[in-house]
């Protein structure tokens, strides 16, 4: 091989190599959070309303759910808005530290155990190479994959990426005590639906960070938010809409969208609305967002 060869030879392998190097190093700083943040100092443009998106069921049926290809579309638009999509620790670290982001961004979470959120939605996301926190109760968690979510699902989310949460023992109301019900036997029910979820889902997925609590249907009080707190969780999470403001001191609490199709008047336009949101640059003399 002549001299001019080698050299030709060896260039070509070298770009090769970049290459792969490239694609590498883009799969896996998809999820990543590298230079999403940013000081309020820095003269880049920024951006503080990060909306959170509640999905529920993906098979069309139900007034919170999605068909498959709704949920697919909405994907898309979210992609074609220019709106990355970013894990939930992501938008709590910047919360903490009250630090802004570079790019307009979303976050993306799935509640309950329906059998289609693990073989239908998770699928969707991965091909999209979206991030995405679920938020399952444990008492209808089965052993057998082929009748619903089972516990082999939820580690097989954990290890491809996916964050998993807690969202109460039994998906019941527990804000406040029920009729007649004594306050032993509400303590003790608090209990089940904030500590044996927690401690069933660290039994099952051992390797979870469980950091979060997504109130089940909303309810929360001041009494549940500081049982949580004492138990442990860092975040919890209501369905009141209102996009997280990263500008606002940071309570422990974030808001969510519910996406619906049947107690909103116009569900495209209220998912249009938290695309919006994420598109808003920081104003400092915008008026407050709970105001729209």
């Amino acid at each position: 091989m002549d001299r001019s060869r080698f050299i030709y030879s060896a260039l070509a392998l070298l770009l090769c190599l970049g290459g792969t190097y490239a694609v590498r190093a883009h799969l896996a700083d998809d999820w990543s959070d590298r230079a999403l943040l940013t000081s309020r100092s820095s003269p880049a443009l920024r951006y503080n309303l990060v909306p959170i998106l509640c999905f529920h069921n993906v098979d069309g049926k139900g007034p919170y759910s999605v068909s498959q290809a709704k949920f697919r579309e909405y994907l898309q638009q979210i992609r074609d808005a220019g709106i990355r999509v970013i894990p939930l620790q992501t938008l709590h670290k910047a919360a903490r530290e009250n630090r802004l982001l570079t790019e307009p961004s979303l976050v993306i979470t799935i509640d309950d155990d329906y059998k289609n959120i693990v073989r239908v939605a998770a699928p969707i996301l991965r091909e999209f190479r979206y991030p995405a926190s679920f938020f399952f109760y444990t008492a209808d968690i089965l052993n057998d994959p082929r009748w619903g979510t089972s516990w082999e699902d939820l580690r097989r989310l954990h290890a491809e990426g996916f964050d998993i949460q807690n969202h109460s023992y039994s998906h019941t109301i527990f804000h406040v005590r029920l009729p007649g019900e004594s306050r032993r036997e509400y303590d003790q029910r608090l209990h089940r639906e904030i500590y044996t979820s927690r401690e069933i889902l660290q039994r099952e997925v051992p390797d979870a960070n469980l950091y979060a609590f997504a109130y089940p249907m909303g309810y929360f009080s001041d009494h549940l938010r500081d049982r949580l707190i004492e138990a442990g969780y860092e975040l919890l999470l209501t369905t009141d809409s209102r996009p997280v403001d990263l500008t606002a001191r940071f309570n422990g609490t974030f808001d969510r969208y519910t996406i619906q199709k049947r107690f909103v008047r116009n569900p495209e336009a209220m998912f249009h609305r938290q695309l919006q949101y994420a598109l808003r640059p920081y104003d400092p003399d915008a008026r407050d967002v709970a105001a729209d």
